[in-house]
């Protein structure tokens, strides 16, 4: 057999295999992308890509899936804090490291107390406040406790606010507001009486040695017309003042709601009130008329009418009840002139009382009591003394007649 024989035989024998060539050649053309499709890759930003964790990580970028590459998508899996919560982040060390630095500073010696400054009230010298405040000598302007000497000078029951202040280098300041003297209010159980303050509070009371040997409500109506303030008399049995305290009695706080709700006017010429009972509260005035109020109701009423009858008997009245502002009565007496009297009815005259209760009940008083003894008197002669002193002048409400604000007498 020749060679070229054997070469045909063998070729035939043995399966033929393509090459890489024919491979190759078979390949089936690969489609054109399409416009469409193009246009949208070359649209679309290239994402950021890194290193994949594992081979089996697959992200699709465009069209092709990308495995075991080592890469992937980095855009979603990798963000940042909100900017809101790093702002607050950063204000809250910010903080921390401030008042780190305050406290440390705070147990050192730096910027200590060389000065304190106080000024005197009425009743509480420098020196007083200064041993009340207790600022200890090792305080700086740093360390120093405000609240503590606040609360130290509030101790005083003339104290009614303070205020500590700080001024750099090395001055403390400290200003107290002293409360103001309502009223002296007496305090027949005890035969004492204690300063009222304004908010209702009690202060401290009287030296005993200034009620010595004299009548209570008159030492004490002395000593409240020098101080400027009011008196309250006539208090319940259960009255039981402490200093710094404030009081829960209603007839006193009746008195304070009367004075407070009064026009400027008529207060001022208010000397003394009575406090037996709520529903018993009257006052006095400078010119020694005497005005039974009752409760603290309807007082603006109560004072245009006390007005009206003032203004249309000038000088003539001696006593008005005004505890029914509808149904008012009074009482005068016909002189012209009407002496001042004390601020306080004497409680043990039977005259006066007679005649009050004949103007409340509408029964005629009999005798001088009804028209000018009620306050007592300053100096010579009673309130009524002068031109005229009457018998039996007292006006009743009932009876012949009834008198109303405007001056009118009707059957």
């Amino acid at each position: 057999m020749s060679r070229s024989d054997r070469r045909s035989s063998s070729s035939g024998s043995r399966p033929r295999t393509s090459s890489s060539s024919n491979r190759r050649a078979t390949r089936r053309p690969s489609r054109p992308a399409s416009p469409k499709a193009s246009s949208l890759d070359s649209s679309r930003p290239p994402r950021p890509l890194r290193a994949a964790g594992t081979s089996r990580e697959t992200k699709r970028v465009g069209h092709l899936s990308v495995a075991g590459l080592g890469l992937t998508d980095q855009s979603k899996s990798q963000r940042g804090l909100p900017r809101p919560v790093l702002w607050a982040l950063v204000a809250l060390v910010a903080a921390g490291v401030l008042i780190g630095s305050l406290f440390a500073l705070s147990l050192t010696p730096i910027l200590p107390v060389q000065q304190i400054n106080a000024e005197a009230t009425n009743h509480l010298t420098q020196e007083n406040i200064l041993k009340l405040a207790a600022v200890p000598d090792n305080a700086t302007l740093l360390n120093v406790d405000t609240a503590k000497i606040e609360e130290n000078l509030a101790k005083n029951p003339w104290v009614k606010s303070v205020h500590v202040s700080r001024q750099f280098p090395g001055e403390l300041t400290i200003s107290v507001e002293e409360r103001t003297v309502f009223a002296i209010v007496t305090i027949p159980s005890g035969n004492s009486a204690w300063y009222l303050s304004e908010d209702g509070a009690w202060i401290e009371p009287m030296p005993a040695q200034a009620l010595d040997g004299g009548d209570l409500v008159q030492v004490a109506l002395a000593q409240a017309k020098e101080d400027g303030c009011l008196l309250i008399r006539d208090t319940p049995s259960t009255v039981d003042p402490k200093a710094g305290a404030k009081t829960t009695d209603a007839p006193i706080l009746d008195c304070i709601q009367y004075q407070t709700a009064f026009s400027q006017g008529l207060a001022s010429q208010i000397v003394s009130y009575s406090a037996a009972s709520e529903e018993a509260i009257s006052c006095v005035l400078s010119s020694g008329l005497e005005i039974s109020l009752g409760a603290p109701n309807q007082i603006s009423s109560k004072e245009a009418v006390i007005n009206e009858l003032m203004g249309a008997h000038p000088n003539q009245l001696t006593y008005i009840n005004v505890r029914n502002p509808a149904k008012p009565s009074y009482r005068q007496i016909s002189s012209s002139s009407v002496g001042a009297g004390t601020g306080v009815v004497a409680s043990n005259d039977g005259e006066a009382a007679q005649g009050q209760e004949a103007a409340a009940s509408g029964q005629t008083a009999q005798g001088q009591g009804a028209t000018g003894s009620q306050s007592g008197s300053e100096g010579s002669g009673s309130e009524g003394s002068g031109s005229g002193q009457e018998s039996g002048s007292s006006e009743s409400t009932g009876g012949s007649g009834t008198h109303n604000p405007k001056g009118q007498t009707t059957s």
